[in-house]
């Protein structure tokens, strides 16, 4: 047994068919437009949780004192490619300070600065004397 259709009904088959289809199609955009969003928010995510992991080891390690765990975290997530830096950090000794001079409550050992390289000039060359 076979039902007919007229063509009243196929007209409004069509147009209930292409509404449920643009429906479906607008759906379909909003849910790619949300995926795409949230992959970027759990990226960031990961990559804030790389960098505070990186950051910690380099504290841990004694690198760059000159900056704060904040500070350092601030510069890695400046970064596009953390893979080169991480390595370097994992293969990095930690660094320590072995000695240090006092005279006359003032610390003197060369670090780099140009201040402090001066004193330290200066105390070597008081010591050099001394033994002269």
């Amino acid at each position: 047994m076979t039902t007919k259709l007229s063509s009243t009904q196929v007209a409004q088959l069509s147009k209930l068919a292409a509404a449920n289809l643009r429906a479906l199609s607008g759906e379909n955009v909003h849910l790619r437009d949300e995926n795409q969003s949230l992959k970027s928010k759990v990226a960031a995510f990961e990559k804030r949780a790389r960098v505070e992991k990186i950051a910690a080891e380099m504290e841990a390690k004694g690198l760059n004192v000159h900056q704060n765990l904040q500070e350092k975290v601030a510069e890695l997530m400046q970064r596009d490619n953390l893979d080169t830096i991480e390595a370097a950090v994992g293969m990095a000794a930690p660094q320590m300070k072995i000695a240090s001079v006092h005279e006359d409550g003032v610390e003197v050992e060369t670090t780099g600065d140009e201040t402090q390289d001066k004193a330290a000039t200066a105390f070597m060359a008081g010591v050099a004397a001394l033994d002269g």
